[in-house]
């Protein structure tokens, strides 16, 4: 076997962990922890809950967000079923969109109107799932 020099030694490895493919914007289903995940750039982020909803994820480089982590899948849609029967077209249709489940977040369970900080971290979540056409995939969990 050739020893490699400590350079190219460490080039290798470092190619190693190289992405294969440029990042695309994702959403996943965890059945185990009820909840959706989902992530539109690839930067290192910071978390802050909102909501009992949604946790969001903002980049620690330029502040926007990045990602977040909605829970409670299961209630949500059936509360929101019930609440908002209009909310059932729209998720007929799958995968579920995410600017969707924001939608549906702020007319079933509209944050008190003087937080004008929480509408805007919707608003801009409804943007940004909508400009990366996020989706994922819940089965029939929000069906009705």
């Amino acid at each position: 076997m050739k020893a490699l020099a400590n350079d190219k030694f460490a080039a290798a490895v470092m190619g190693l962990g190289a992405p294969k493919r440029p990042f695309k914007p994702v959403a996943t289903y965890i059945p185990s922890g009820d909840c959706i995940e989902f992530v539109v750039a690839p930067d290192d982020y910071k978390a802050q809950r909102l909501d009992g909803l949604v946790t969001v994820y903002y980049s620690r480089k330029t502040g926007k967000i990045v990602g977040g982590l909605i829970k409670g899948v299961k209630g949500f849609c059936k509360r929101v079923s019930q609440d908002a029967p209009g909310f059932r077209i729209s998720v007929e249709v799958r995968p579920l969109r995410l600017e969707h489940v924001f939608l549906a977040q702020l007319w079933t369970e509209p944050p008190n109107p003087n937080d004008v900080a929480i509408i805007r971290v919707y608003e801009e979540l409804i943007k940004v799932s909508g400009q990366q056409d996020i989706a994922v995939d819940v089965g029939d969990l929000c069906q009705a």
